[in-house]
């Protein structure tokens, strides 16, 4: 079983057994990866690590930069196969004879540019809209045609999709991952749901038993793909994803909710990721695909930092730091990157992330076998054997 990623690299579910990861080239051929527990520099919360602080202040070295890849992991084969880089163009871009029948579930800023962009160039990519499901109906009403509105989720397999795309919320994935797997492959836009571990088994065990895979989108996490590679080489030590936003764009839950910016820049959590998602389950999604990039860290090793800034009005700014071993002299390797993505006051998502969003969908659907209905994995294959797919799509923005 293994992940496919959207818009970056993708890495196993954690199964009941230790996590491991399949390499494009043999294991052999890497040198085991070097574990590291960290201390956070704050207390743990009630059943969590990290804790909340007030009042510090985090810089890091300005590199703007924005994502240009993508590529990703994907299972149900019964052998590793890897695929060849391919380019794709967004326009007079055809998939192949049949279309792919894409579900979105979710009708917020990242949902309905989606469905905007799949009513309008999706035929000629070749990409059909077969659904598009939202919590509240009415919220669809006047721009999706009613007879691609599904009222009720369980009823998804009537319309036959080959990929749902979840851009809703965390909770869709808690309560429904495993079933939109029974009929089609998922695109999960909320993996900090992924910091659950009883998510993740379900998510495991659906995938086996159905054959279908799960996907993973990067959203605002820029050098995935170099996060990854350093990861499976051995040479990172340590991984720290700082997200820092103005407060009306946060939507904080529990103990989180209730922590106030005591001046104009105030770091509201520090500590490991999965400490943060339960309590800022749409601000982590980021630092939750960092956990994923980096397995041998993973969701209890990648440092998350949660930071108020009353100046960032209209900006979401992601540091992203980190290091390798000591080497021969001992000096360290490390990394600082500083992405600056444009929001509207008070979004949770960023321009940039609504862009990367839909080329992730693009690559996903390139590879995914037609696929109607329910079908269980073949007899005889192996559980953790993966089908390795690396896309580089060659995109700037």
């Amino acid at each position: 079983m293994g992940w496919v990623w959207g818009a970056g690299r993708g890495d196993k579910l954690r199964a009941p057994e230790p996590q491991t990861i399949m390499p494009s080239a043999p294991p052999d051929s890497h040198p085991a990866p070097t574990r590291h527990t960290h201390t956070p520099t704050s207390g743990p919360l009630p059943e969590e690590g990290g804790r909340f602080r007030r009042g510090s202040r985090v810089k890091c070295p300005k590199i703007n930069c924005c994502p240009n890849l993508q590529w990703g992991w994907a299972v149900g084969s019964q052998q590793p196969v890897e695929l060849s880089p391919l380019t794709i163009t967004p326009k007079g871009m055809a998939l192949d004879q049949v279309p792919r029948k894409v579900g979105i579930v979710g009708y917020g800023r990242l949902g309905q540019s989606l469905v905007s962009h799949l009513l309008t160039q999706g035929p000629e990519l070749g990409l059909e809209l077969v659904f598009v499901w939202n919590r509240d109906p009415g919220r669809m009403a006047g721009s999706v045609p009613p007879s691609l509105q599904l009222q009720n989720l369980a009823a998804l397999g009537e319309r036959h999709p080959d990929l749902v795309v979840e851009v809703a919320h965390p909770k869709i994935i808690h309560e429904s991952g495993a079933e939109i797997l029974r009929y089609a492959h998922l695109l999960v836009g909320s993996p900090s749901a992924l910091a659950d571990q009883a998510t993740e088994l379900r998510l495991l065990e659906a995938s086996h038993r159905w054959g279908h895979a799960v996907f993973v989108a990067r959203g605002a996490l820029w050098g995935t793909d170099d996060i990854t590679r350093l990861d499976e080489a051995g040479g990172l030590q340590s991984l720290r994803v700082t997200m820092a936003t103005h407060p009306n764009g946060f939507r904080l839950e529990g103990p989180l909710a209730t922590v106030h910016s005591t001046g104009p820049r105030t770091v509201l959590y520090e500590g490991p990721v999965r400490g943060l998602c339960p309590f800022a389950p749409r601000n982590s999604n980021t630092m939750a695909a960092a956990a994923l990039a980096a397995p041998s860290l993973g969701f209890d090793r990648v440092i998350g930092v949660l930071v108020a800034d009353f100046s960032l009005k209209d900006m979401h700014v992601v540091d992203v730091e980190l290091s390798g071993p000591p080497g021969p002299t001992g000096r360290s390797f490390a990394v600082y990157t500083h992405r600056e993505n444009p929001a509207e006051p008070g979004a949770v998502t960023g321009s940039a992330t609504v862009t990367a969003f839909w080329r992730s969908l693009l690559g996903e659907a390139r590879f995914l076998p037609s696929a109607s209905g329910p079908s269980p994995q073949a007899p005889g294959s192996c559980a953790l054997q993966s089908l390795h797919l690396r896309c580089c799509l060659g995109l700037k923005f």
